[in-house]
């Protein structure tokens, strides 16, 4: 039996104990397609197999129940940091590492929210930096706008930073990890797409640069399913791309974007999205362009995509 298949059979025996840490705190933002926690770890997910993790209503009538796409199995939604400084270090929604510490989620009101009805930010840090990340959405959103912010204590330099998922869309409804996971597609290029579809049910989640070409970037499909990877091997790429046939298995999706060098005081913002849908092949066609973006006032409260922005 696979270790997935193991912990599933314990979570559903009701007799699975998360070991390491007390369950995370966390908060819980809802609109009509996407209902989702933030942990105390800085990542979705309401701490290892409680739900909510992500979950996911393609009907858009808010009905959320066995389609949760990270509790099952191994649940992983991660992020990391590379430098010279620091090595390579992370979070994970399931209590494996905590390169950043933990603290709690706060709720974004008024202009911190950006103009969106869902809206929730966590930091973390040590002693070479501290890093942001930043949650948004409307009612009517089939996607979760991301800011990653980090700021340099000390000078960084070859900075780099990687998210990471593991979808499992079809467990509960369908019994299987399996998913059919492609880099790129008819809408986006290798480099600023990459997502994974149930193998039965052909929902998908997602990741969406929306960066543009201020970092060099790139997406891996890693042939582990529970671990954020190193953003060196991620920048490298791997894993079929659109149109070819799809890596099919129990995989996890990455994307990481090269920083560079950050002195003392300086930070940069990383923009993306997690978008969910029916058809990967068109997934992430409804996000806006980082133009648009900025002219909805995206760039409000400081929150612009900057290489080097001083902070005060």
């Amino acid at each position: 039996m696979s270790k997935k298949l193991s912990i599933l059979s314990a979570v559903l025996a009701g007799t699975f104990v998360m070991a390491g840490s007390a369950q995370a705190a966390s908060l819980t933002l809802a609109g009509n397609y996407v209902k989702v926690g933030v942990n105390d770890f800085g990542t979705f997910g309401s701490g290892g197999a409680t739900s909510p993790g992500i979950l996911h209503d393609p009907t858009g009538t808010g009905t959320f129940g066995i389609n949760d796409y990270l509790t099952p199995g191994t649940p992983h939604d991660g992020f990391g940091v590379k430098s010279d400084q620091t090595g390579f270090i992370g979070n994970d929604n399931a209590f494996d590492g905590s390169g950043f510490g933990t603290a709690s989620p706060t709720l974004l009101v008024g202009p911190a929210a950006l103009g969106y009805a869902n809206a929730a930010t966590w930091s973390g840090g040590n002693s070479n930096l501290g890093i942001t990340n930043s949650y948004f959405f409307n009612p009517n959103d089939e996607r979760v706008l991301v800011k990653t912010t980090i700021t340099a204590l000390t000078g960084l330099t070859n900075l780099k930073f990687v998210r990471s998922e593991d979808p499992d869309p079809d467990v509960n409804a369908h019994g299987t990890f399996v998913t059919k996971n492609q880099r790129g597609n008819s809408l986006f290029g290798a480099a600023d797409f990459i997502g994974s579809a149930g193998n039965v049910s052909g929902l998908f989640l997602g990741f969406v640069n929306n960066s543009g070409n201020t970092y060099t970037h790139n997406t891996l499909i890693s042939g582990s399913c529970c671990t954020t990877q190193d953003p060196d091997t991620v920048l490298a790429g791997g894993g079929a791309t659109f149109p070819n046939a799809p890596d099919v298995g129990d995989y996890g999706l990455n994307m990481a974007w090269l920083i560079g060098d950050l002195a003392a005081g300086d930070s940069a913002t990383i923009s993306y999205y997690y978008v969910f849908g029916n058809n990967i092949d068109t997934g992430g066609g409804n996000v806006p362009e980082p133009g648009m973006l900025s002219l909805l006032g995206l760039a409000l409260a400081g929150t612009a995509v900057a290489r080097r922005r001083k902070t005060s």
